[in-house]
């Protein structure tokens, strides 16, 4: 069998086993594939860059497992980035099923970086009421969260004593799964003025660009690409070789530490190679069509 029926008649185990690898490959070792940030994911990247140390951040992660994949990654990139320029994040859900997902995150990088429960930050978890928590929190995050997501008396920790409403914050950001972008725009940043950026998945993206055109959101990351982009900015200020590298090494006395691409940019490694895959065997499949019609139109005429 020559190459051109080889590939006619590859079987289809052969090719799922190609697919499976370039997943799983990229994911174990990233091919560091070049990751080109958007304006609209510089937005958010440079609104929490800019702010002074000590600054209050909310960031509310609205999803559950089924989104993982896309919204987790921005989480554990928007904790890092806090942490590194001393930004204190308030992390909350208004999804029940969130609560344990934040929690690997937040203990992960509050692990890394060394900060402190109820002081660097706060977990304040899942609380039932959507738009009325929100509201609550405007005019009192103790008067709303009684305690944190560990049972601890929100009014008894020192970062409560720094801020305790909406207004005292300096910025917020949604991680969505579902509708509640113009929850947070409604209920929080149009009432307080704070600014806010949208973390979301990539099938929602295009119904959240009126409000990023509207510059009622900074700035806005869809999907597994935006958190990558975001992953890529962290890194290239922060990692290692980069301009902010020195000052958070020194702080952490780790003169090692540095910022591994994240399972975003790992994800996108993975997509990358299976979508040139797909293509270079469309391109190929189709050629040995052709090879093959113009045999046997040739075998026809000699008949």
């Amino acid at each position: 069998m020559d190459f051109v029926n080889l590939i006619l008649n590859l079987d289809r185990r052969i090719i799922y086993t190609i697919v499976a690898l370039c997943i799983i490959f990229p994911l174990i070792k990233p091919l560091s594939l070049p990751v080109v940030p958007t304006p609209e994911v510089h937005g958010i990247f440079d609104e929490i860059d800019k702010l002074p140390v000590g600054s209050h951040v909310v960031i509310s992660g609205d999803y559950d497992p089924a989104s993982k994949p896309e919204l987790q990654p921005m989480l554990d990139a928007l904790l890092q980035h806090c942490f590194i320029k001393g930004l204190k994040p308030h992390v909350l859900t208004m999804w029940p099923a969130g609560p344990a997902l934040l929690q690997q995150a937040v203990e992960r990088q509050a692990r890394i970086f060394k900060k402190e429960s109820g002081r660097d930050y706060a977990f304040l978890g899942y609380k039932a009421g959507g738009f009325a928590v929100i509201v609550g929190m405007v005019g009192s995050i103790p008067g709303t969260f009684s305690t944190d997501f560990y049972g601890v008396p929100t009014n008894s920790m020192p970062i409560y004593q720094e801020v305790t409403r909406i207004a005292d914050f300096s910025y917020i950001i949604d991680l969505a799964a579902g509708a509640t972008v113009e929850t947070w725009i409604v209920y929080a940043h149009q009432p307080t003025k704070v600014p806010m950026g949208a973390s979301c998945t990539a099938v929602s993206a295009a119904a959240y660009y009126p409000y990023y055109q509207a510059n009622q959101i900074t700035g806005l990351a869809g999907g597994m690409k935006g958190t990558a982009e975001y992953e890529t900015l962290v890194r290239l200020k922060y990692g290692k070789g980069g301009p902010g590298w020195q000052a958070i090494a020194d702080q952490l006395g780790d003169p090692n530490f540095d910022i591994v691409p994240g399972d975003a940019t790992k994800g996108m490694d993975a997509q990358s190679a299976v979508h040139i895959f797909i293509v270079i065997a469309i391109i190929l499949a189709n050629i040995c069509y052709f090879i093959a019609m113009k045999r046997e139109r040739e075998e026809r005429k000699r008949a």
